[in-house]
C-alpha cells in the first residue's frame, strides 16, 4: 500500500508541476525520459526500461517484476524574426516543463501491463504585443497530456506484441491583434486584441512489436493512430477605447498518426548503437477553422490553411556501461520541419532541425537516476508575405533550444 501510493504521488506532482510544452518541428514532442533523450530518442528497439511506454510499448515485457519512473523536461528555446529591412524581434524567454510518469508490472510470465502518463504535443511562442507581426500572432501556446494504459505479451524468447488506448487533453491558446484602420495607418494604439482559449478531450490506439532474433540484436516497430479533437472555448476581444467583448470559439484538428521503427546491436558487452526513424503523417492538419459565436467585431469564422506535409525524424544513440553504477550515452538527431513556406506562420516560425545530446545514468540498489542534456539547432528560415495573414517579408534566424531532462526510475 505505501508502494502504491508512493507512485501515485510520484505521477500527480510530475503531471500539476508539468504540464508545459514548448518550440518543435510540427508541434510534436518526443521528450520522453532522460534516458531517451541522451540517446537522440533511439529507443525503440531497445524498449528495456519504463519509459518503453512512450518509446514502444512491446518492450515491457523485458522488465521483470514492477517498475516506475518519473521526471521533467526542461525546455528553453531562442530564436530571433526579422522584419525584411525593419526589425528584428527576439522570443520572450520562457521555459517550459512537459513532464513523464510510467509504471509497468508482469502480471504472470506472459502477460505485462503498463500506464504512461506523458506529453506528445505541445508548442509556445511568445513575441512583444506590439511586434510588426502581431496581425498573425503575438502569443500562442498548446499543452497536452496523454494517459496511456497498455497490455504487452510476451508470445515466445524472441518475439512481445502489445496494445495500448490513449486519451489526451489538448489545450490551444492563440492571441493576435487585429487592425482597425483597414491597413490605412496601422499601430498599436488602434488595434483590437483577440484572445483564444479552448480545449477537448482525443481518443487514439497504439500497438507495438518487439523483436529479437539474437541474443544481440532487437528490433521495435510502434504505430500510435491519430487523435481526433473538436477544440472549443472563450474568444475575448478587447478594443483600443477598453470595450470588452466575449464569445464562444471552435475548431476542429486532426493530429498525426506515427510510424516508430528501431534497431539496436550490442556489439560488445558494455557497448550498444541504435539506429531508428519516425514516419508522422502530419497531412492530417491541413487547415484549421476557427468558427466564432455571436460577436460585432468578429466574423463567423476564420479559415488557416496549414497543408502540413509527412516527414521523417532519423535518430541514433550509442550507450557505453562503464561499470555497474555507471552509463554513459550519446545521441543525434535529425528532424523534418513539416510546415510548407507557402503557410508557414508566427505561431510555429520553425525550419528543419538538428540535436546533439548526452547524458548519464547512475543505478544504485534497482534505483537509477538519469539526465541529459540537448542542444537543439534549427536552420534559418526565409518567409514570404501574406499581408492577408499578417505575414511580412521576414526571416526567423538564431532558432535554439537548450533542453535538460532528468528521470528517476525505481523496479521492485
Amino acid at each position: 500500500m505505501r508502494r502504491s501510493g508512493l507512485i501515485f504521488c510520484a505521477a500527480f506532482l510530475t503531471v500539476v508541476l508539468g504540464c508545459s510544452t514548448a518550440l518543435g518541428a510540427g508541434f510534436a514532442l518526443y521528450d520522453f525520459s532522460a534516458r531517451g533523450n541522451a540517446l537522440g530518442g533511439a529507443m525503440v528497439g531497445r524498449a528495456d526500461d519504463p519509459s518503453a511506454i512512450a518509446f514502444n510499448p512491446a518492450g515491457i515485457t523485458q522488465i521483470p517484476g514492477s517498475s516506475f519512473m518519473t521526471g521533467l523536461a526542461f525546455i528553453m528555446p531562442r530564436g530571433t524574426v526579422s522584419m525584411v529591412g525593419g526589425p528584428a524581434v527576439d522570443l520572450k524567454d520562457h521555459t517550459f516543463i512537459p513532464p513523464h510518469f510510467y509504471y509497468t508490472r508482469q502480471m504472470n510470465d506472459t502477460v505485462w501491463f503498463g500506464l504512461g502518463l506523458m506529453t506528445r504535443f505541445g508548442l509556445g511562442t511568445d513575441f512583444p504585443e506590439d511586434w510588426f507581426g502581431r496581425y498573425n500572432s503575438y502569443y500562442a501556446n498548446i499543452q497536452s497530456i496523454s494517459l496511456n494504459p497498455n497490455i504487452a505479451w510476451k508470445v515466445n524468447d524472441y518475439f512481445s506484441m502489445s496494445v495500448g488506448v490513449e486519451a489526451m487533453w489538448f489545450e490551444y491558446g492563440s492571441r493576435k491583434k487585429a487592425d482597425l484602420t483597414g491597413g490605412a495607418d496601422p499601430k498599436p494604439a488602434t488595434d483590437m486584441d483577440i484572445q483564444l482559449l479552448g480545449d477537448d478531450i482525443g481518443y487514439g490506439w497504439n500497438i507495438g512489436f518487439h523483436f529479437r532474433p539474437s541474443e544481440s540484436t532487437r528490433i521495435g516497430l510502434h504505430y500510435r493512430s491519430k487523435v481526433s479533437l473538436t477544440i472549443e472555448g472563450d474568444v475575448d476581444v478587447t478594443l483600443p477605447d477598453g470595450t470588452f467583448d466575449s464569445t464562444t470559439g471552435s475548431g476542429e484538428i486532426t493530429l498525426p498518426e506515427m510510424y516508430m521503427l528501431g534497431i539496436s546491436h550490442q556489439f560488445t558487452p558494455k557497448l550498444n548503437v541504435e539506429v531508428g526513424a519516425i514516419y508522422t503523417g502530419w497531412s492530417s492538419y491541413d487547415r484549421m477553422v476557427i468558427h466564432f459565436g455571436d460577436s460585432p467585431y468578429l466574423p463567423d469564422e476564420f479559415p488557416s490553411d496549414k497543408n502540413y506535409k509527412n516527414v521523417w525524424r532519423y535518430q541514433l544513440g550509442v550507450e557505453y556501461q562503464k561499470s555497474p553504477e555507471w552509463t554513459w550515452r550519446l545521441g543525434y538527431t535529425y528532424d523534418q520541419s513539416p510546415i510548407p513556406d507557402d503557410t508557414i506562420d508566427y505561431q510555429l516560425p520553425m525550419s528543419d532541425r538538428q540535436l546533439f545530446s548526452i547524458g548519464f545514468g547512475y543505478t544504485k540498489n534497482n534505483r537509477t537516476l538519469d539526465f541529459a542534456y540537448t542542444y537543439l539547432l534549427a536552420d534559418d528560415r526565409d518567409i514570404a508575405g501574406r499581408l492577408a495573414d499578417g505575414v511580412v517579408n521576414s526571416r526567423a534566424s538564431d532558432l535554439d533550444t537548450n533542453i535538460f531532462v532528468i528521470s528517476y526510475s525505481v523496479r521492485f
